[in-house]
Formats: structure tokens, sequence, C-alpha cells
């Protein structure tokens, strides 16, 4: 596959290709980003772009590499391609928390990171080129650090700056606006090429740039406010086929680095107050000249979690956000062919290489109904170091409930980590032909948080996409789920 990827990539003028035995490397020569091809052991391609800061910048290029991969994250979410995870790369050599040595950027959402062999995955990877190409263009039009010329050689003071009293001054006021969540081991910096000043916290969970023409440039980028529903503890976005949610607690942080009382916190309409783009694992902020990133679960996982809430609240809300199915499920779904659908689906599933069935939730044994091996990216938290991939095979343990009500903490049987240990898994993943309690989300958000696990589910909602993907497996369950008349 990797060969016709490649000669997708002619079409696209001044691209260049890099080739090794498994991976493919996308770009253009003059530019940070690029989109990355790698083959997987379940004979998928894993898809990324990978952002690396040009060597003609000097100094440390933390500021770069996290301006560069908002932007094409921004641009990604603007156009409805992706919603993607910024996942960081730590710097080999100096051993600064809070430096970056490089990024790459994984779309999760709508179609994921994993292209199946055939029409479908080469077709997923030929639009991504081409909104590299377009990307590339915007970029290069709206930003002057995009594709820098530089006649000679520049002088350290000429570029970056970490020692000049201005830059000093300007990092004091931000620390002192961002209370205790700021630290001594913070960097900043200023960047006279790029004009702006950057500022960076140790634990990489809030970043913050004041530049007007980057400001100016996620203007651009921003979310309809059309797109917003207000939730209860955020905010739910749901243009495009991308969900994504922002809590309220992001918007309060950025209210005091914006200087301002409350204005976002308190609206019923942040992105009419200000540029909002939410991504997989943060939201993008800016307005007038400060643009900030703060990382939270903003995709799917906090979506669901706050959609579960709402519809605890009221009925109108849950008419808004959950459309009427196109499919009839039977009242009494019969476990065992619940388990059957989903082991049908999960080998239809990119990514996903081998599935086993290793018992029966009548059996006792907690539910552990399968097993399978499945490419991920890397979990939050979880170390990246340059020149390995962040695509992992990992063993996971899948649990199918069929039940008509949300699927609550006592249906999980024992302890989940039990389960991980006695398996030797490296995640686990609920099935269920409901959906997940919030009580539930919560506990595999705290066990993905508490070790290098991998959690996740499937709600009806989640296999009802998959069987309009897979029109044949639905044919093979008309006995408990079958299209609408």
């Amino acid at each position: 596959m990797l060969d016709k990827i490649k000669e997708l990539v002619e079409d696209e003028a001044g691209f260049e290709v890099q080739r090794t035995s498994k991976r493919l490397r996308v770009g253009l020569p003059c530019s940070p980003l690029s989109l990355i091809f790698e083959e997987t052991p379940s004979d998928d391609v894993f898809m990324a772009l990978h952002c690396s800061a040009l060597r003609h910048f000097n100094g440390d290029r933390t500021d770069l590499h996290d301006v560069c991969s908002w932007l094409a994250a921004s641009f990604l979410r603007r156009l409805g391609v992706a919603s993607t995870a910024l996942i960081d790369i730590e710097h080999p050599a100096t051993m600064i928390p809070a430096e970056l040595y490089g990024r790459y950027l994984i779309p999760a959402q709508p179609e994921g990171y994993v292209l199946a062999p055939g029409n479908v995955g080469l077709g997923l990877a030929g639009d991504m080129i081409e909104y590299l190409a377009v990307f590339e263009h915007t970029a290069h039009t709206h930003t002057s650090f995009w594709h820098p010329k530089f006649e000679s050689p520049l002088e350290p003071t000429h570029d970056y700056d970490a020692g000049r009293s201005e830059v000093d001054a300007w990092a004091q006021d931000l620390a002192s606006l961002l209370g205790d969540r700021a630290s001594p081991e913070d960097i900043y910096t200023q960047r006279l090429s790029a004009g702006w000043f950057y500022y960076r916290t140790t634990d990489g969970a809030i970043a913050v740039v004041e530049s007007e023409e980057l400001v100016d440039f996620l203007e651009l980028l921003g979310t309809d406010p059309n797109e917003e529903i207000a939730g209860i503890n955020g905010f739910l976005y749901t243009g495009k086929g991308l969900d994504n949610f922002i809590p309220r607690g992001a918007l309060k942080i950025a209210d005091r680095i914006f200087g301002q009382d409350g204005a976002l916190a308190t609206s019923s309409c942040p992105a009419a107050e200000a540029t909002v783009i939410p991504l997989e694992n943060g939201v993008i902020l800016a307005k007038g000249y400060r643009a900030v990133l703060l990382r939270h679960d903003t995709g799917m996982g906090g979506f669901t979690r706050e959609r579960s809430l709402v519809l605890e609240r009221n009925r109108l809300e849950q008419e808004r956000l959950f459309p009427p199915s196109e499919f009839t499920w039977t009242d009494e779904v019969d476990g065992g062919r619940f388990e059957q659908l989903i082991y049908d689906l999960l080998e239809c599933e990119p990514g996903v290489r081998e599935v086993r069935a290793i018992g029966s939730s009548r059996e006792g044994d907690g539910g552990r109904d399968l097993v399978v091996s499945w490419v991920t990216p890397p979990v939050p938290g979880e170390a990246v170091t340059e020149g390995d991939t962040p695509a992992r095979e990992r063993r996971i343990i899948i649990q199918c409930k069929a039940r008509k009500r949300s699927v609550g903490r006592s249906d999980l049987g024992g302890g989940i980590l039990d389960t991980l240990f006695m398996y030797h898994a490296e995640g686990y993943f609920l099935a269920t032909s409901s959906q997940p309690a919030v009580a539930v989300i919560d506990l595999l958000e705290e066990v993905r948080r508490r070790g290098d696990y991998f959690t996740g589910w499937w709600g009806r909602a989640e296999i009802e996409q998959r069987l309009r993907r897979n029109p044949q497996v639905l044919k093979r369950y008309a006995d408990i789920v079958r299209p609408t008349q």
C-alpha cells in the first residue's frame, strides 16, 4: 500500500518522499510539517502528521513546534477533516521537562489514524495529502515564519532570546496571572523573527503566545458558534462530524490569561466571544493579542461524559444531540449474540490484527469475553521519543454487556485492574448495547491515568456507526438489530 500512496504524492508539486521499508514521509523540504505513513503488524497503515521546526531557527525550538502544530490541527478541525491529538516528543538531550523536540498530530476523529488496505484507505491517504498541500499554501500566505527566507545565518540575539529584561517582565506578569499553575521551571522566550513572546508550563498543560499575526490567523480557523451547545460542565461541539467538549474550568484559565473577569466562563456562547478551537486532547483559545493552548480531555471521551450528563438532565437536549436511530433493537438483546456481533465488528475495525474469544459472561468470569491485538496511539502522558513510532500494538480485553439501561460500575464484575493483570493485558474496552454510565466513564479514565493502559468503549451510537460501515455484518444479526423500516 505504501507504493500506491507514493504514487499519489507525485501529483502534488514540490512534495518530497523519504522511504524506508516500512515508512513514507511526505512533505515540502522548506516546511516544519510532514505526513507519515507507516505499515503496522496488522498490515494496515498508520497515518499521522509530524511537526519539527526547521534548523534555520536557532535556539530551543519548543515555541515553533507548539505554534506550528496548533495551526495544522486548527486547520484540519476547521475543515472537518479531523480532530487531532497532539502527542509531544520529548527532547532526548536537555532533560528539561517543558521542552519539545517535536510533535505528532494523530487524527482521532472521524475516520481515525489507521488506514485499512484497499481503495477506502488509499482514498483517505490521498485526501490527507491534498489537505496538506492546501494548508501549506494557507500557512505560507498568512504567516511570516512558516516558510522562512534567511539571507544569512542569524545571530542568537536576532531570533531567539530567553534572557532579555523585556521578556522576563512579560513572563513574570503572565506567571502572576497563572498563580499556582506557574512554576520556576516553566520556559519562556521572545522570538524576534516570528514577532512573538512564548510561555509554556513545565507540565505542558498551558502554553501562551502573544502575537497579533498568530491570533489573526487562528481567527480564520475558529469554530462556528452554531456548532456550540451548552452542557452542564462546559460546552459540546458537534459540527462537521466531529465531537468535542470544552470544560468551563479551561475557560476560567483563559479568562485569566486574557486579563478579563470571567467573560468566557460565564458566557452562553464562548465561540462568539473569542476564537475557540477544540482538539482531541486540548483546546486553543485566542483573543486580543494572545493565544493559549490548554490541555484537557476535549475529544470523544470528554464529549461522551458530558453528553451523558445532558441526557440525565433534559429530554429536549437529548432529542437535539441524539437524532432518531436508523436501527431497531430487540427489547431483550441476547448476550451471546451481542458478543458475536462485537467479535465480527472488531474483525472489520482498522488496526485490529487478531480477535479471540476467552470466555463468556455466562460462565461467571466477570464478562471478560474477547481479547484483541489492536494498534492504538499513545495514551495521555505516555512518553514518545524521536525515531519511535507513535503507533503501538496492544493486547486489549473486550468486555461485552447487553443491557437496556446504562452500564454501571456494578455491572463490570471484578476490578478492571485485576482483569488486566490476570490476562497480561495492556488495555480494557467496554462494548454495550446501551451506553456507559458517567461513573463507568470516570472509572475508565482513572484506570488510564493510573498506568500505561489504553481504555475505551462502544455504546449503541458507536456500534450503529460501524454497522452502517459494514452492512454485511448487519445482515447476520437481524435477530437483535435491523434497519428501521
